[in-house]
């Protein structure tokens, strides 16, 4: 399976070198006066055209489909540039949809027109060589060659070293980001006023819902766009990352992705000063953290129990004792409960009865292979064992429902080698305990 990186397109030569010299300019200590301009190239536009539709996605309030852009990407991206270049642009409200969350509550999802997805891709273009300069090494969410398995392991390490942990959950983080602090965060590298006219109006669009009028967004950015997760880094980065960085000296460490984040630390008083601070630093920035989801948790040898575990990024970390020594503990991580359950579900929803079993083995191989991918960096062992077999009872439960005699099921031993033959191949994937390679384990505590 392609990794993450070798997945991302190439970019073309004249894109690179506007990247190259935006990081040059921020290297020097120099704030961009005249970022704008690099917006209407069209080899720049081109390449945030050709990554939205490798992308899909649905189509915003105007219909447009990626289906009817594909063949003409050179004519829609000069005609984009063109219509940044006269002033013509102006963004649209999102498409809001609802998908459901697996606490039974629903998630509001953003859905921008085509022309704004591009818009957006080409303003990440431009941000990600200034900002990766100036993001610090504890933040891993939404950045080119970090990843979610890559910060889980680090927190183990680290939850092994210093065994305090305080668990942290922002509650509505999207949906109360302050526009005017964010475009002030933003003014301390970028002071083009039409990058930021632009991204405000961004902003501003509003939503519609079905059979709803338009609403108005007086703050929160749009979960689905591909600004928004930038956004979200820059506003974390000023609004907690530099904070804990200037107060907090060393043997504590920050480790966040995106908007999830825990704070480890060797001392509990120091934990205990640090949930202090981060309730003023939340505050500072107009945010509020989540109180049943904020916990501090012991992670010492002495003082494992029921509680000696916490969730972050799909992973539970517990305790697990030596065999040579059983009064020693090490740090596991394994999917958790959350994790296993939407597995589950997830193929449940999408295997029908009227499907045909190879669609269906399809199906079953691919949602599994992508669930292991990410799990296969841990301590996964037993459990995808135990999931596998989860996986052999949604595939029987949905040939008992395909193939019956009226009201009553086929005897299984006529179904039987359906299964096998839906199953075949699909096996547990060989863990890979230790995801840090030489160079990030070079890692510098904050």
């Amino acid at each position: 399976m392609k990794t993450k990186a070798k997945k991302r397109m190439s970019l073309s030569l004249q894109t690179l070198h506007i990247q190259h010299q935006l990081a040059e300019i921020t290297k020097s200590g120099r704030k961009h006066w005249d970022l704008y301009r690099w917006m209407l190239d069209p080899f720049l536009m081109l390449d945030a055209t050709k990554a939205v539709l490798a992308n899909k996605g649905a189509a915003g309030v105007d219909g447009v489909t990626c289906e009817q852009i594909k063949g003409k990407e050179w004519e829609f991206a000069t005609g984009l540039a063109s219509k940044l270049r006269s002033g013509a642009y102006r963004p649209c409200a999102v498409r809001r949809v609802y998908i459901p969350k697996r606490d039974g509550r629903q998630r509001p999802l953003g859905i921008p027109t085509l022309e704004d997805r591009v818009v957006q891709r080409a303003l990440v273009l431009l941000l990600e060589p200034i900002y990766e300069l100036v993001f610090l090494p504890n933040s891993y969410g939404f950045r080119r060659g970090r990843s979610g398995v890559e910060c889980s392991a680090m927190v183990a390490k680290e939850v092994y070293q210093h065994r305090f942990v305080l668990e942290a959950d922002v509650e509505g983080f999207f949906d109360n980001v302050s526009h005017r602090k964010l475009l002030g965060m933003l003014k301390e590298k970028i002071v083009d006023p039409r990058i930021h006219d632009l991204i405000r109006d961004m902003l501003l669009a509003g939503y519609i819902e079905r059979d709803k009028p338009w609403q108005a967004t007086w703050k929160g950015t749009p979960q689905g766009g591909p600004l928004s997760p930038m956004l979200a880094n820059i506003y974390l980065h000023y609004a907690l990352d530099t904070k804990f960085q200037k107060h907090v000296l060393g043997g504590s460490v920050l480790l966040r992705y995106a908007d999830d984040f825990v704070i480890v630390s060797a001392l509990e008083s120091r934990i205990q000063a640090l949930r202090r601070s981060l309730y003023v630093w939340m505050r500072e920035a107009g945010l509020k953290l989540k109180e049943t989801k904020t916990r501090m948790v012991d992670m010492r040898n002495h003082k494992r129990g029921r509680e000696s575990h916490f969730d972050f990024l799909g992973f539970r970390y517990h305790l697990r004792a030596f065999k040579d020594n059983p009064r020693r503990f090490w740090i596991a991580r394994q999917p958790s409960e959350k994790a296993r359950l939407a597995l589950r579900e997830n193929l449940k929803s999408r295997l029908r009865a009227d499907m045909n079993t190879v669609i269906v083995r399809g199906i079953v191989n691919a949602v599994w292979n992508g669930w292991s991918q990410y799990f296969r960096y841990g301590n996964s062992n037993g459990i995808f064992y135990k999931e596998l077999r989860s996986l052999h009872g949604i595939v029987r439960l949905y040939l008992r429902k395909k193939y019956r005699h009226g009201r009553r099921p086929v005897r299984w031993k006529q179904l039987s080698h359906l299964e096998k033959r839906i199953m075949h191949g699909i096996k547990a994937m060989r863990v890979i305990p230790d995801y840090l390679s030489q160079q990030q384990r070079q890692y510098v505590m904050l």
